[in-house]
């Protein structure tokens, strides 16, 4: 089994209200599971980050139909390689959501930043990006 991973960033359409950012997740934990994808969505201000972890070609067709989803504009691809461990086990797609004072969590029942926000002991260079983005966002808020 190869193990693969991939970083995106993309802009929503529009902003998404609380239901429609409900029925995304919903989609993509349903696909993923199907799928044996897992990851970590994060959100905020029509901002879109997403790690996205699997077999090569099932991520790849993720993001081909990430690519041509109308929800998603100025798409741009951060990191993609292969890795040895999962950074997101057990997450069909964990969820974040910046706010002004907190970080809030639904990624199924975990509080990220109290757990760490992966559950791999091995960091890939996609978990690396994220937590570097994780911690300067946390900086800015300080």
């Amino acid at each position: 089994m190869s193990l693969y991973e991939l970083v995106y960033v993309s802009l929503a359409e529009h902003p998404m209200s609380r239901e429609e950012l409900g029925d995304l997740l919903g989609q993509a934990r349903r696909h993923n599971l199907e799928c044996g994808i897992t990851g970590l969505l994060i959100y905020r201000d029509r901002e879109f980050m997403q790690l996205i972890e699997g077999e090569r070609d099932a991520v790849m067709q993720l993001y081909a139909h990430i690519e041509s989803d109308r929800r998603h504009q100025q798409i741009y691809k951060m990191w993609d390689g292969p890795i040895a461990a999962r950074s997101c086990s057990g997450w069909a797609m964990g969820f974040i959501e910046p706010t002004e004072s907190i970080v809030r969590s639904v990624p199924e029942g975990r509080l990220l930043l109290d757990e760490g926000l992966f559950a791999a002991g091995r960091a890939s260079s996609g978990r690396r990006l994220l937590q570097h983005l994780r911690d300067q966002w946390l900086v800015a808020q300080a």
